[in-house]
């Protein structure tokens, strides 16, 4: 059994930001997903293997209180919990996936793994860039891409949506091996 997890704020005020590229990503996937408790929840079946896509609605920072109760009730391990979130420290257009780590100040990785009482589930990391300045974070992620971003975000959900698929299916290091070189800035002239 799997779960995926994509990072955003809910309601149309947050839909095009920075901090809902997670959402953005599993939106892509054409599912049906209902209303469960404090998130939005698909249910799959992927060649025999039951899994669940889940959108919190409990606002990015707290979506552990969403993932926790349905990694515990199905008891998936956490190396079958793949969290899709945004990442101010890779640039525009680069994805990576990692396993463990650090949630390195992402206040949503980091309720998850308080919640979960563990670091060691797998993240698909979707660069957005550094704000202006460190003081300008969390006014940066809440601000929608500007419209010359948008062919590169258009990439890089199509990429996303794509490696999430590939984990589900073969699980991190070829998935990281495939998709974590990819640098799909054109239009920004290489930058992020």
């Amino acid at each position: 059994m799997f779960l995926v997890v994509g990072q955003g704020n809910p309601g149309e005020r947050y839909a095009r930001t920075r901090h809902n590229l997670g959402f953005m990503v599993l939106d892509r996937l054409g599912l049906e997903f209902r209303e469960r408790g404090e998130a939005l929840l698909a249910e799959v079946e992927v060649e025999g293997e039951k899994g669940f896509f889940l959108k919190p609605l409990t606002y990015y920072n707290l979506s552990g209180q969403a993932v926790a109760p349905l990694m515990r009730f199905y008891k998936i391990p956490p190396e079958r919990l793949l969290v899709v979130h945004d990442e101010m420290d890779l640039p525009l257009g680069r994805l990576r996936f990692k396993a463990g780590g650090n949630p390195a100040g992402n206040r949503g990785v980091a309720s998850i793994a308080e919640a979960l009482g563990t670091m060691a589930f797998h993240r698909l990391r979707l660069g957005i860039g550094k704000p202006p300045s460190r003081e300008l974070g969390a006014e940066y992620v809440l601000s929608p891409f500007l419209p010359q971003e948008w062919p590169v975000v258009e990439r890089v959900l199509e990429a996303a949506k794509e490696a999430v698929l590939c984990w589900v299916r073969e699980g991190l290091p070829p998935c990281a091996g495939r998709f974590n070189g990819l640098d799909l800035s054109q239009g920004l002239g290489g930058k992020g």
